[in-house]
């Protein structure tokens, strides 16, 4: 019966127009500003009442406690039987979810050329509590799958390589993004199998309150610079985590870093062990409180990166000259990929009593210690208002502004591109882009958000033979996602 659900509702999924949950990862939850949602189970265990995700990436849900509910749609929520069979399976210790998420964005303005482009995906994810199952006590098994497709707007229509869909994958088709085991011994959580970094490092539910690449899944840095797989792409990893106290935790995770994983054609489904170029290695220190902690709850994180694939030089080849100007590749680096992370998320402003309406704070920040790599830093801040018109406790508004800072190498490199084209002078090394957007709580799983993205010097990756500065864009978006099972009433 299970199974027949599952194919039920990923064929519904797909009859859908393309919607959208912050790009890739947590869509807007309903209490979005509210610093409570997080990746692990182990921390959750040690902080009550709080609300997360079983499985990582698309399962961050929009609590029906926190979102008025028509009679009507409570009704149907309690009585359809695909919701019924869904609460039965959850029971009995296998939740599955079902999501479809879309983004469509046009620049109007600037760019190489104007155009528009769509991008979605869907992912089916099971988490299995083998304690109800078969007796095997705090221990879970997390599987998770998804299909991609769509075009870029950022490649195809302003040229440059920060994506401004979440939803958008270099290499489209099917991936199984998630396959592992964890068991629980109370302040130590430890987590075997296939994963992502991103699923588990330097994240938060604010990220994906946006649809920016810059932001969503994970702040911008960590991928371009040091490698680190992210959803949809997965490795080999064993990651520990050991909560010091109520608040505090500590976490490591070990990845095998095979890049060849993520080509066309592999589907996370290659599952050789030792085949890899280097290792992942990722630290992570947090601190975190909830509204049952304090009427303010933050989350501060720090970390740091490691990869012993030193990556390939941004500018020289092999003989220590320019790879443009010599046509040789770009040399392999010898030493380690190092950066260097850290976030915060702080509430500071709540409505009366026992209200979730509030207005948060953040910020992001990478910094490349290691060897040379396409940036040498990155930052971004703004806020999420939770709550924004009357009756619209579980409305959101976000604001982002980010700063993506292009390493001296880089910019050589564009610089000796635009040349060979018969270009002058070189890319700007700041490019900044920012978000400003309103997410519409229209029932529960299912979140409309509208945005407009503005990206000042763009840079010309994807437009390589630019002969000179990409016009400033103005990026219309929307993202629109669905979780079907919370739809059915299935959570």
């Amino acid at each position: 019966m299970s199974i027949a659900i599952a194919i039920a509702l990923t064929a519904a999924a797909q009859s859908e127009p393309s919607q959208s949950q912050p790009s890739r990862a947590v869509t807007a939850p309903t209490d979005a500003a509210v610093p409570t949602a997080d990746t692990n189970d182990s921390v959750a265990r040690s902080i009550p009442d709080r609300r997360h995700p079983p499985i990582f990436y698309p399962n961050t849900r929009q609590g029906p406690a926190d979102q008025a509910v028509s009679s009507g749609i409570a009704r149907f929520q309690r009585d359809n039987p695909i919701g019924k069979e869904l609460r039965a399976l959850r029971a009995a210790g296998v939740d599955l979810v079902f999501d479809f998420v879309g983004n469509v964005a046009a620049n109007p303005v600037g760019g190489v050329r104007q155009g528009n482009a769509e991008s979605h995906w869907v992912s089916t994810a099971a988490d299995i509590d083998l304690e109800k199952l078969i007796g095997l006590s705090d221990t879970k098994i997390h599987i998770q799958g998804a299909w991609f497709s769509g075009d870029s707007l950022g490649r195809d229509s302003i040229g440059n390589s920060i994506s401004f869909q979440q939803t958008w994958r270099p290499v489209a088709g099917p991936r199984l993004t998630q396959f592992n085991i964890e068991h629980d011994f109370g302040k130590l959580n430890i987590l075997v199998g296939r994963g992502a970094v991103n699923s588990y490092f330097n994240n938060s539910p604010f990220n994906c309150v946006f649809m920016s690449n810059t932001s969503c899944l994970t702040a911008y840095g960590g991928i371009s610079d040091i490698g680190i797989t992210a959803f949809p792409n997965s490795s080999w990893t064993a990651k520990v985590r050991y909560a010091i106290a109520k608040r505090w935790y500590v976490q490591t995770g070990v990845f095998e870093y095979d890049n060849d994983l993520n080509l066309k054609g592999k589907g996370g489904l290659d599952f050789s062990l030792g085949k890899g170029t280097g290792v992942l290695i990722a630290n992570e220190v947090g601190y975190q409180t909830t509204f049952a902690d304090e009427r303010l709850p933050r989350r501060y994180k720090a970390g740091v990166y490691i990869n012993t694939d030193g990556g390939q030089s941004p500018y020289y080849d092999r003989n220590g000259v320019s790879s443009v100007v010599s046509g040789l590749p770009r040399v392999a680096q010898g030493g380690d990929r190092v950066g260097l992370y850290a976030m915060a998320d702080q509430t500071i402003q709540r409505a009366a009593g026992k209200s979730t309406r509030n207005l948060a704070l953040f910020g992001r920040i990478f910094y490349n210690v290691g060897n040379a790599a396409q940036l040498d830093w990155f930052a971004s801040a703004g806020f999420v208002k939770t709550g924004t018109l009357k009756h619209r406790d579980a409305d959101t508004i976000g604001f982002l502004v980010s700063n993506t800072h292009f390493s001296n190498q880089q910019i050589d490199y564009l610089r000796d591109l635009r040349t060979k084209a018969g270009g002058t002078g070189s890319p700007k090394s700041n490019e900044i882009i920012g978000e400003i957007n309103y997410g519409f709580a229209a029932m529960p799983g299912v979140r409309i958000l509208p945005n407009i993205q503005y990206v000042i010097n763009p840079d010309p990756i994807y437009a390589p033979t630019r002969k000179t500065d990409i016009p400033s864009a103005i990026v219309l978006g929307l993202r629109l996602d669905v979780r079907l099972a919370q739809v059915f009433g299935g959570l």
